[in-house]
């Protein structure tokens, strides 16, 4: 019988976020690299893609599934003693004409805009007076470099300027899990909670190995009821 889960939370930006769109034109002295947009509103929002790959990313190293670059299709084995690969039953795999695991267990939302957090904690939702305040439709442009290790000088040619999602932006998070089985609903949501765990733990987007992408998920809800991912073990 079909069960479903809705969890529901904040994303926010505890630093800049960058998360590739598409660069239409050209411009000489332009972004390089901008941040994908609602092309209605043109503010940026998280893809709901980006957040389940990375999230899916994560849990497949921490449950020692990844060898050599290859992902077991259903069947694992190792120290997890999992009889069948769980991250790919929940995330969705390529065996359903094989395996009898049915459809993928979750859906992630794109996170849109909900506004900005200040240091108490509140949120402001006004976004007119933030796009003014900020003199952007919520992004920042930031200047990167490539060093050449050798002499410690910049390389020829190398100086980008790549748009970022700047710290304090608060987007929206809704996730819903699926299951099919009685045994696998309180297992599968332990699993989907470690997996944000380690996504707050890690980042999100590009450049997260100097500095991009830190995020924390506040106001986290299982079906209405708090949950804190304080209290989920890795």
């Amino acid at each position: 019988m079909l069960k479903t889960k809705k969890i529901t939370g904040k994303i926010v930006l505890k630093s800049g976020l960058h998360i590739g769109g598409n660069k239409e034109t050209l411009q000489i002295g332009g972004i390089d690299n901008p941040v994908i947009k609602n092309p209605i509103t043109n503010e940026p929002y998280i893809p709901g893609s980006s957040l389940k790959g990375k999230t899916r990313f994560l849990l497949e190293h921490y449950y020692g599934l990844v060898s050599s670059g290859d992902i077991p299709g259903v069947q694992v084995s190792g120290d997890k003693h999992w009889d069948k690969n769980k991250i790919a039953v929940i995330f969705g795999h390529m065996e359903h004409d094989k395996e009898s695991t049915k459809p993928t267990r979750v859906i992630f939302s794109d996170s849109k805009l909900l506004g900005v957090m200040n240091e108490e904690g509140v949120i402001d939702t006004d976004k007119e007076k933030l796009k003014r305040k900020m003199l952007s439709d919520f992004v920042e442009s930031k200047t990167e470099v490539a060093i050449d290790r050798i002499t410690g000088t910049a390389k020829s040619g190398a100086l980008r300027i790549i748009e970022r999602v700047p710290a304090g932006v608060v987007f929206d998070l809704e996730i819903i899990l699926k299951s099919y089985e009685s045994d696998e609903e309180a297992e599968f949501l332990d699993i989907l909670l470690k997996g944000l765990k380690l996504l707050q733990n890690d980042a999100l987007g590009g450049s997260g190995s100097r500095g991009s992408g830190r995020i924390e998920i506040h106001d986290l809800k299982v079906d209405g009821v708090d949950k804190s991912l304080d209290e989920i073990s890795l």
